[in-house]
């Protein structure tokens, strides 16, 4: 086999998480009178939650730090509100039946590992790397190290799926591979080895 270890990166890749997280920025932003589009709220969060914090404390003065704890605050624990997408369930469930094994490697917190237990996914996982395990987060290949270690994977052998170039730019540093998942629609980026528009074509390349 190609690859024996897949690691997936959480939001906007297992599942659509942006729609709870768009509501919760939207609200803290309208706490303090201000009002952002959908759209454009998506598409800061979707380059990093901690790039939007940024942006909108830069276009409204406030406090980014204050805006990610308020924000944080809202988006809360919502798993009716945080859907996998279409597909990811039997890729998972098909990936660990191979022998395979998949892998979390998100900068979010452990509450991503709570979203794949509220959502039925996370039998189907070995290794769970959380911002919270990480010196750096990605693109930073620092957690992308600690499962190749953990689980003494050979760099060509591990393929990393995710929606963001900064994902694949975390698997290219550490010597894998990287998949873009492209469920934003947005252009592909240069170090994508893979491209993917439904999950279920993952296969193909393993």
């Amino acid at each position: 086999m190609r690859y024996t270890d897949v690691a997936w990166d959480f939001d906007g890749t297992l599942a659509d998480s942006y729609p709870n997280s768009v509501r919760a920025l939207g609200e803290v932003l309208r706490s303090f009178g201000f009002e952002e589009s959908d759209e454009d709220l998506r598409a800061q969060l979707i380059v990093t939650s901690r790039h939007a914090m940024r942006y909108y404390g830069e276009k409204y003065g406030l406090d980014p730090e204050e805006l990610r704890i308020l924000y944080l605050e809202k988006a809360g624990f919502h798993p009716e509100l945080v859907i996998p997408f279409p597909g990811i369930r039997e890729v998972l469930k098909e990936i660990k039946e191979s022998g395979r094994r998949n892998h979390l490697y998100t900068n979010r917190n452990r509450l991503a590992v709570r979203y794949l237990d509220a959502l039925g996914l996370l039998p189907y996982f070995d290794g769970l790397i959380t911002g919270e395990e990480m010196a750096e987060f990605k693109p930073h290949p620092d957690g992308m190290y600690k499962l190749l270690e953990q689980y003494q994977v050979e760099p060509s052998k591990m393929l990393m799926v995710g929606d963001r170039a900064l994902d694949l730019e975390a698997s290219k540093a550490a010597g894998g591979d990287g998949c873009f998942y492209n469920t934003n629609g947005t252009s592909v980026p240069d170090c994508a080895d893979f491209v993917v528009e439904d999950i279920r074509d993952l296969m193909k390349y393993l």
